[in-house]
Order: C-alpha cells, then structure tokens, then sequence
C-alpha cells in the first residue's frame, strides 16, 4: 500500500451496501484497500430491507435499522468503549461491520436425500420422496446473528440456506410420519401439510431470528413399481368399465408400436388375436351375463385376419389349433 493509500484511508467515509443480486443474506463491509477500520465521524447508510450490524471479537456490539447515522460517541455508545487507538488524522474504532438483508428470501428449494418409512393403510408399509420450495426472513437480526454466526458458525448465504433446507427436510418426514392420511390421499391434503410444516418450523427456529414465510410441497411420490403397479390398477378399472374403447386404444397402441418393429404389421396378428382373447376374458368376469364366443365364430374372425393379411398362415394355423384343441 502507497501513501497516498495510506493517506486516503482516513478520510471519513460514507458506509452503504446495495446487493444487485438481491440473493445475499448477510454482506461483510470490506475497502478495496484492504484497510475495514472504521473510523470515527464517518457515516452510515443503512437501506430499506437492511439492517447494519457491529461486531466487536466476534461479539454483538450494535444493530441498526435503516436510516443514516455517523460514527461518534452519542449514537454509539457501546462502540466508543472498545478499545480505539490514534492512527493519523482520526481514531479508527477497530470492530466489524455487516450488513444483514431482512426482505424476503424465495424461490429456495428442498427435498428428501432419501425415501421416507411411513405405515400406510393402503400399502401397509411405503416409501416416499418429496421436493418443493420455501421462503424466508431474517425476524430478529440480533438473535440471528448471535445464533447462526456465532454459535453455528454459519456465514455464507448457501449454507445458510442449505442449513434451512435440511431443516424442511426434517419437518416434513415428522409431519408427514404422524399423519393418519394415506399416501394416496397425501397428494389432495399439500396445502395442510405445508401449514403443519410452517408451524413447526417457525416454532423451532423462533429462537435464530429466522422466520418461515411459506413452505411448499411439489410433488410427493412412490418408488417406480409401486406407481406402475397403480397404473395397472387403474387400467384394469378402466377395462371392465368400458372394454369396446379400452380394446380400440390398445390396438392402435399396438399397431403403432408394431409399425416401428422389423416384419411391421405382419407380426402383429397373433399378438392381437391374443389380445382380443384376454380382453374377453376380462369383459367376462366383470359381466358374468355374456356368453363367450362360439369355436366357429372364434374361427371365422381369424379368417377374416388371414384374408386382410394381419395374420400369416402359420400365425393362423397355431390358433386354429388351439381353439379346437388340437
């Protein structure tokens, strides 16, 4: 550092902070030179949405709400008693200053590491994930700062929202393992989990100065068998209540897929005569009133198959067989 540097460092300063980013929590005051004394008689400019905080070895010193203030003995009466020392044109009071963002934090995101055990009535036993957002605020800037900074040592904006995003985590594996909710039935109830989550965690960090704005759920969901074993429920319900569709879309499904296959639609008759022969099955158990079909009716559709050219003469030979029995 020049002279002049050395020179120009105690010139009194006006001491303001402004985040662009709008995604800072907490922001140190820092010179580019290198030089944070603060000295005496400069002033501070403390923004909306802002508080400004002194700490003195790591201890609370003063907190400012926002407004403009200088730097002497009458506004700061707890500074002027740590210890300063003459240096040059003025007596520089050695403390650190931050300045703490009180808005409103959004957009901040959580989700479970990994499944979580709950005993369910439909399932007996599940397993669950679940992600969402949260939004916060800095409540209380002292107990914040005497709580996060000083006792958890916690000083970046990341891990602070990590730290919050652990304790959302946490919450909702307590909430959601002490509902009686089903998990199917978990997905109508997301509003009233959130609340029940926003309640418990503001009750548990009260005492950080940390106060949950809003608390989200996304999405709860199974492990990938569960869910296929769900959507073949479901098709089945679908089936017994209407075959004639269920049956149409599943033959245009079919010949979509055959279509891209090597042989194309020419090995698609068996598998669709074999359709048409478990789907009748099904529309018998839900209607046990309906007659199954004939052998000979049985005989003449795979005929009109083998003619329209859906099924080959050895597709249509193997099923003749074995509807006859033979």
């Amino acid at each position: 550092m020049g002279l002049w540097d050395i020179v120009k460092d105690q010139f009194l300063d006006v001491i303001e902070f402004e985040d662009k980013s709008n995604k800072l929590v907490v922001t140190k005051f820092r010179r580019e030179s290198g030089n944070d004394e603060l000295k005496q008689g400069s002033k501070v400019i403390v923004r909306e949405s802002q508080c400004a905080v002194f700490l003195k070895g790591g201890q609370l010193a003063d907190v400012l709400p926002p407004g403009t203030y200088s730097l002497n003995t009458e506004n700061f009466p707890i500074l002027t008693k740590l210890e300063a020392f003459p240096y040059l044109f003025v007596s520089p009071v050695i403390a650190d200053l931050y300045f703490v963002s009180t808005r409103q934090f959004i957009d901040n995101k959580w989700a479970t590491k990994n499944p979580i055990m709950k005993r369910d009535k439909d399932f007996s036993m599940a397993r669950i994930r679940a992600f969402g957002k949260f939004a916060f605020r800095i409540s209380d800037v002292a107990l914040f700062m005497r709580e996060i900074f000083g006792t958890k040592g916690i000083v970046m904006t990341y891990d602070i929202v990590e730290y919050l995003s652990s304790m959302v985590t946490e919450i909702f594996s307590t909430v959601v393992g002490e509902s009686t909710l089903s998990v199917l039935d978990l997905v109508a109830g997301y509003r009233n989990l959130s609340v029940a989550m926003q309640e418990k965690l503001n009750e548990q960090t009260k005492v950080i100065g940390i106060l949950f704005s809003d608390v989200v759920i996304e999405s709860i969901s199974l492990p990938d068998n569960v869910e296929k074993l769900i959507d073949e429920q479901s098709g089945i319900g679908i089936a017994k209540g209407d075959m004639e569709s269920f049956m149409q879309y599943q033959t245009a499904r079919a010949m979509r897929d055959a279509a891209k296959q090597e042989g194309g639609l020419a090995g698609l008759g068996a598998g669709l005569a074999f359709g048409n022969t478990i789907a009748q099955n099904v529309q018998d158990v839900s209607t046990p009133n309906n007659q199954p079909k004939g052998k000979v009716e049985q005989l003449r559709e795979l005929k009109g198959l083998l003619d329209e050219g859906i099924l080959t003469q050895e597709e249509f030979d193997a099923e003749k067989k074995r509807i006859l029995g033979n």
